[in-house]
């Protein structure tokens, strides 16, 4: 009998599913709408390995006379978060997702189209969020394998949808591969704040976000060797992965 191997799958996003706002307010082409909805996930085979390296970066910065008093960092409970770190605190997780050697990073691409939105996603932007999770999925999850999965906790998340997302992910992929084969998995939904390993799944999203939307490689550049693959949704369910590269202009243009 094969040993059950375990992996651990920490999901997040960038961007957002939603086409409207509070009274069916069609926000698409207002000032602030997301264009794309980011779905990222990083796969580590030790996950208190890496949540113990993750810990004792965020000491040293803490401990650092020239990180401490930097605003953000002296609030209480702060944590890594790309978006709102400042930079020299940002270029420093940055050295140590690089150089950590067991993590794998996944993201997927989706296009935000309102008439495939009404088609295909019954103007429900939830829906929409956990097919895009479900399509991230497909061809991550192995059989001999034990799956431990963690989303970042929003709003209108469950269990019971992430759940679907994960069993209609493993019917997919059986379907493709034209055999049956039982997955063995766990989920849960986490509060970014409490799971340490989700700052790893944002700051490459931020990186992946900010090559797109200004062009800026040097972030993305610098956590490409840990990336197995990059998926354009609806340009065709096109592939970016170590036999090629993800750069904007082999892409159609995102904005």
């Amino acid at each position: 009998m094969s040993e059950i191997l375990k992996t651990y799958h920490f999901i997040d996003e960038c961007g957002d599913p939603e086409f409207y706002g509070k009274g069916k307010r069609l926000l698409v082409g207002t000032e602030g709408y997301q264009p794309l909805l980011i779905m990222g996930m990083v796969e580590t085979t030790n996950r208190r390995a890496l949540r113990k390296a993750i810990i004792e970066q965020r000491e040293q910065i803490l401990s650092d006379n020239l990180f401490k008093t930097i605003p953000s960092v002296s609030e209480d409970g702060w944590f890594f978060h790309a978006k709102d770190d400042h930079p020299e605190v940002r270029a420093e997780f940055f050295k140590f997702i690089r150089k950590y050697p067991d993590i794998r990073f996944h993201a997927l691409i989706a296009r935000k189209d309102i008439q495939l939105f009404a088609r295909k996603h019954n103007n429900n932007a939830t829906e929409f969020y956990f097919d895009v999770i479900k399509h991230l999925l497909e061809d991550s999850l192995k059989p001999n394998t034990q799956h431990n999965i963690y989303l970042a906790q929003k709003a209108k998340s469950t269990t019971e949808k992430l759940t679907n997302a994960i069993e209609k992910a493993i019917v997919s992929s059986n379907k493709k591969s034209g055999i049956e084969q039982n997955i063995a998995y766990n989920c849960t939904i986490e509060k970014s704040q409490s799971m340490p390993e989700l700052s790893i799944v944002d700051y490459m999203l931020w990186a992946l976000q900010r090559y797109i939307f200004k062009g800026e490689r040097r972030f993305y550049e610098t956590i490409e060797h840990q990336t197995v693959s990059i998926i354009d949704l609806y340009d065709n369910h096109k592939v970016y992965d170590a036999f090629e590269s993800f750069r904007l202009d082999k892409a159609p243009k995102f904005i």
